[in-house]
């Protein structure tokens, strides 16, 4: 496949409506060399799948060509096994494609890919080293698979159907197990040199501090993440604070089950005083600001 010359790939094809779905459509859209888009034309000869592979959990959605999602599921993520992240989207492509001719399959996945999109170099949050996940999917579902970064997918969703319809550039940050972003300028996804010109959520802002799973230290998703608000939670009921007494409740006492998604739901449902230290974890940030999109606190539930 030709690899674009940096800062002009081509971008995705369309994409959909609320943050989470557009995600999946974007990633069904995906970014192509102009010879594999035309490949996967989306609605001209039937639906895609678009998969969103997270930290946490798998979700997909068929997709058609004006971004409409028209069934989803999703599973856990299996995060230690390759294979079983595999096998996880085989099962969801195959139950989504009962009743819908599926004519492509789109991934999103959480982690930093070659220009070729092909491979997956590195995942901070998966067991992904240099896998070659694209070709590995295609054999196995046996349909044209696209791959490409899952914040790239969403932040080119974005500029499709969402916030950033008619603008020339746009930046947009995820939020979820850790933080990741993507931008687009003067209408193409810019992936920078090296693909990674958007991974937001690994630039140091506290030299020395907590350890990434990326290698280095004092990352920002290290600070305002579901994995950092998961972590603050079990150092705050490891030390039996009472802001953690419900937390430990939830777990039955065992702190070293408290994640960011127990310490999210709970906030929702309006459990005192863990609505008011989820808004504050992540540096300070008024998480009821009217300029802060809801979709960054729903992503990360």
């Amino acid at each position: 496949m030709h690899t674009p010359t940096p800062g002009q790939q081509p971008g995705p094809y369309r994409r959909t409506a609320a943050w989470r779905r557009r995600t999946l459509a974007g990633a069904a859209a995906g970014q192509a060399s102009h010879g594999f888009r035309e490949h996967l034309r989306l609605g001209r000869k039937g639906l895609a799948i678009g998969v969103d592979i997270g930290g946490t959990k798998v979700a997909a959605g068929v997709v058609d060509a004006e971004g409409r999602i028209l069934a989803q599921a999703k599973r856990s993520t299996p995060g230690n096994d390759p294979r079983a992240v595999e096998q996880v989207i085989v099962e969801l492509v195959e139950e989504l494609g009962q009743g819908h001719r599926i004519w492509s399959v789109g991934i999103g996945a959480a982690g930093w890919m070659d220009l070729d999109g092909g491979t997956v170099l590195f995942s901070p949050h998966l067991a992904w080293r240099n896998e070659p996940l694209r070709d590995n999917l295609q054999r196995l579902l046996r349909r044209p698979v696209l791959l490409t970064n899952d914040a790239d997918a969403a932040g080119w969703a974005e500029w499709r159907f969402g916030a950033g319809q008619g603008q020339n550039r746009l930046v947009c940050i995820t939020l979820g197990t850790g933080i990741g972003g993507a931008m687009v300028m003067d209408g193409r996804l810019e992936r920078g040199r090296f693909g990674v010109a958007g991974e937001f959520g690994h630039q140091i802002i506290m030299p020395g501090g907590h350890r990434c799973e990326c290698g280095n230290r004092g990352c920002w998703e290290q600070y305002a993440s579901g994995n950092a608000l998961g972590r603050e939670a079990r150092e705050l009921a490891a030390a039996n604070s009472p802001v953690a007494q419900e937390l430990l409740k939830a777990v039955d006492g065992h702190a070293e089950r408290i994640t960011g998604v127990i310490v999210t739901e709970l906030a929702k449902a309006g459990t005192p005083p863990l609505g008011s230290c989820s808004k504050t974890s992540g540096s300070g940030w008024d998480w009821d600001s009217p300029t802060l999109p809801r979709h960054l606190i729903r992503a990360s539930s």
